[in-house]
């Protein structure tokens, strides 16, 4: 499994608007032409940001997906004009994989926590995550997903994606009422409020 993390920033106003569009047109065509949407997410903090998650089998796949949806779908080529002017910031985006197994998410109200170590020279990655997976559960987080990011080349080029860093993101779960920063000064924390339709949650 290969997964674009995607992180945007939007226009003022226009976050409900993109998450509708997307849950309504744009991911229910992605799925069928064999992408999976694993999460989406408001930023807690930010109200102009939104993280999501798109999952292919491989590299092949999505390059076969990405171009069937952007370079050649009629979904896309019907809403993109629309879509693209709410999309202030759409840079951010890492390719990851799962180190292990995606766990599955609660059916709560819950809050998500997502972690990232990013690094430019490699290092003790299964170290560092499993420090930061044991303090999750220390504080009553229930652990979503572990993914280490990937190499490899990018197969789209008409979506960027950073490139030089390595490193993880870990994404968790929590009752609401048990939340709290874990404070590793090398983890960048962001508290997500998981979509009505996000599987991850």
């Amino acid at each position: 499994m290969i997964i674009d993390l995607r992180n945007y920033t939007l226009a003022p106003n226009t976050r409900d608007r993109f998450i509708e569009r997307c849950d309504t047109l744009l991911f229910p065509e992605q799925k069928r032409i064999g992408a999976t949407i694993l999460g989406t997410f408001r930023d807690a903090n930010n109200p102009n940001g939104i993280v999501w998650l798109r999952a292919m089998p491989d590299m092949a796949e999505r390059k076969r997906i990405l171009t069937a949806f952007y370079s050649n779908g009629e979904v896309w080529k019907a809403n993109r004009r629309e879509v693209n002017s709410w999309i202030v910031d759409s840079s951010n985006v890492l390719l990851v994989k799962p180190v292990s197994d995606l766990m599955t998410p609660t059916t709560d109200i819950s809050i998500v926590a997502m972690y990232t170590c990013l690094r430019q020279d490699p290092f003790n990655v299964a170290e560092e995550l499993d420090d930061v997976s044991g303090a999750i559960g220390d504080v009553g987080g229930c652990l979503l997903a572990k993914l280490e990011t990937d190499p490899s080349e990018n197969n789209y080029p008409l979506h960027p994606i950073r490139t030089g860093e390595f490193g993880f993101v870990l994404f968790a779960t929590f009752d609401p009422k048990l939340h709290q920063p874990l404070g590793f000064p090398s983890v960048e924390e962001r508290k997500l409020f998981p979509t009505q339709q996000s599987w991850l949650r």
